[in-house]
């Protein structure tokens, strides 16, 4: 019992698909590898991509190291290389792909019949199959494949013909059929493409889904952001480069705000708050923000920095091992907060809880930065990291500007506390239900236009031929 959701490109309706399957079939979400500047902690710990953390919350489960096995974050100095949750540091592309065999070899050990597997990108590219562990690697397997296409882009039935063709014909059967997303207008005028295809290939149309915005779930990478809520105070967030975690900011979709991603110094002029979110690489989006003339705006602003953000709101950040410049170095931050920032080798994978005058402040951190305060009150103390009891100080605010390390932490008591001094009121409960939510809503848009029993038959099919 496992099945591969799988398309010709990234950014197709994959993550959402498998979101809604793993609901519907109880299943486990699995994603081999995958890249993305969007993690999340596991209560031991480890570092996962957040949409494979997302799909296990959206089906009951706790996230777990095994449901992304590897986890690649660009940094601009290389890549991040995090296996099983543990990060390997900054790796080339050719250093990564020398490991390839015996990191598949483990991957492989920890399939189980129980997943719903999401692919990576487009399956079957030639420069890249040979390599390709989240997906023909694992229908090499024998665990049979779905393809979703975004037809909004265009091409889609000869997109599904290609990779068809592009994939050896020994697992071309596993290809057991395709689902058209995003789709508008009257079904019935796919019809003749839908034969076509199932005339020349071993897939059979599963179903349409339809094009909805309410179909739209936290992003997993900053190529499908998205503005959310329709307020009337707005907030800013600033999409610089390597921005990361940036899927916390759903907690204004239901909020008296509306938020906007800029990257324009002109787009902050009726800005009631700016934020300045995480960022894989301090160095080159603070250099970008000041290249493009951000600082003088963002003194007259009020401005919210959250773990990148708030680290490049400092005085000065040090960076003794070059774990974000490339090489040992210190720099100049924004100074907008009485603090200096010094980066360790150690990383930090948390579940956070935090004390507060604003209240309890609940969340995770992923960061190797240390606050080192100048003459300040930190804004919280940091109480438990993965239910081990701590003392770390974290957070500034002075005058108009507001930082904390806590992703996440918006969502929370004390979170909103502080924001309801902005002026800002927020309606969610917690990150947990808004996934929940939109899980469930996926789900039921999904479950009339989509063949779901099929679907489990070819899931449950190859249990069958396993055994």
């Amino acid at each position: 019992m496992a099945i591969i959701i799988s398309s010709s490109m990234s950014d197709s309706g994959k993550s959402l698909l498998t979101a809604v399957l793993v609901k519907h079939l109880r299943g486990i979400p699995f994603k081999a590898q995958n890249m993305s500047l969007n993690s999340f902690p596991t209560k031991d710990g480890g570092e996962i991509a957040f949409i494979q953390a997302f799909q296990a919350i959206g089906g009951g489960l706790a996230p777990q190291r095994f449901m992304n096995p590897v986890l690649l974050k660009p940094s601009g100095k290389g890549i991040e290389v995090i296996v099983w949750g543990e990060s390997q540091g900054n790796l080339s592309a050719e250093e990564y792909y020398s490991k390839i065999g015996i990191i598949w070899e483990k991957i492989n050990s920890v399939i189980s019949k129980e997943m719903v597997i999401e692919s990576a990108g487009g399956i079957g590219e030639p420069n890249f199959i040979e390599r390709d562990i989240s997906g023909f690697k694992i229908m090499q397997r024998g665990v049979p494949s779905v393809l979703v296409l975004d037809i909004e882009r265009g091409g889609a039935f000869a997109s599904a013909y290609g990779i068809y063709n592009m994939l050896p014909s020994s697992v071309r059967d596993k290809l057991k059929g395709f689902i058209i997303n995003k789709f508008r207008g009257d079904e019935k005028l796919l019809d003749q493409a839908i034969s076509w295809l199932e005339n020349r290939t071993s897939m059979k149309y599963l179903g349409v889904i339809p094009y909805d915005e309410r179909l739209r779930i936290m992003a997993e990478d900053s190529m499908n952001v998205s503005d959310l809520g329709d307020g009337e105070l707005e907030v800013s967030v600033i999409s610089y480069p390597y921005m990361s975690n940036f899927n916390e900011f759903h907690v204004f979709a239901n909020s008296n705000a509306r938020l906007r991603f800029i990257t324009k110094p002109s787009q902050l002029s009726k800005a009631d708050l700016v934020i300045l979110p995480g960022t894989r690489n301090t160095k080159i989006s603070l250099t970008w923000l000041i290249e493009r003339g951000f600082l003088d705006v963002l003194k007259r602003k009020t401005v919210l920095g959250i773990c990148g953000g708030f680290q490049i709101m400092g005085n000065k950040l040090l960076d003794p091992f070059g774990l974000e410049a490339g090489e040992p170095s210190s720099y100049e931050g924004l100074g907008l907060l009485p603090i200096n920032v010094k980066f360790r080798s150690e990383k930090v994978v948390s579940i956070s809880r935090a004390r507060s005058d604003f209240g309890s402040i609940d969340g995770y951190e992923i960061r190797r930065g240390d606050i080192d305060y100048i003459r300040h009150k930190p804004l919280l103390q940091i109480e438990y990291r993965n239910g081990a009891k701590v003392e770390i100080e974290d957070g500034a605010w002075n005058e108009n500007f507001i930082g904390l390390s806590i992703h996440g932490s918006l969502y929370s008591e004390g979170g909103k506390a502080i924001l309801k001094q902005l002026g800002i009121k927020i309606g969610s409960s917690s990150l947990e239900d808004d996934i929940k939510k939109s899980v469930n809503l996926a789900y039921d848009i999904i479950k009339d236009k989509v063949d779901l029993e099929r679907i489990e038959q070819i899931y449950i099919e190859n249990d069958r031929n396993e055994t």
